[in-house]
């Protein structure tokens, strides 16, 4: 995945960084579906970059979950749009339709996952995705 964004954080001089405390996790999903998700949500990192910096993805395995958190340094989300998120047809993107998130939310709790937000203006936002470990 992270070959899919290269030149989208290269032509924005974006250093993708992962950060992991095992190295193989295993979650029951439909990969192409969770992949949807995190192509959306760097994308989204990307786009709120505008002067460079780090998108960093963090995956924690717990006893009964896999946490994942992508955590960028753009321009981070106001209080009234952070209310919004995730609401169908909502966008502050130009060319923007408004359903990557509304998309994204939807798949993780097809999953039995849950998604959240956190965001301070001129900072940042991070993303995290709760999905229950496999028991493989």
């Amino acid at each position: 995945m992270k070959l899919l964004l290269t030149s989208q954080t290269n032509m924005k001089n974006i250093e993708i960084i992962i950060e992991k405390n095992k190295d193989k996790v295993i979650v029951n999903c439909d990969k192409n579906k969770i992949k949807q998700v995190f192509i959306n949500l760097i994308k989204n990192a990307i786009d709120a970059m505008n002067n460079g910096g780090k998108i960093c993805i963090r995956i924690n395995e717990c006893k009964k979950y896999v946490q994942i958190e992508i955590v960028d340094q753009g321009k981070g989300i106001s209080k009234e749009v952070l209310n919004k998120i995730g609401e169908p047809f909502y966008t502050t993107k130009a060319k923007g339709t408004g359903i990557g998130l509304m998309i994204s939310f939807q798949i993780i709790e097809s999953h039995q996952g849950t998604i959240s937000v956190a965001s301070k203006v001129d900072v940042g936002t991070t993303f995290t995705i709760t999905l229950p470990k496999s028991h493989y």
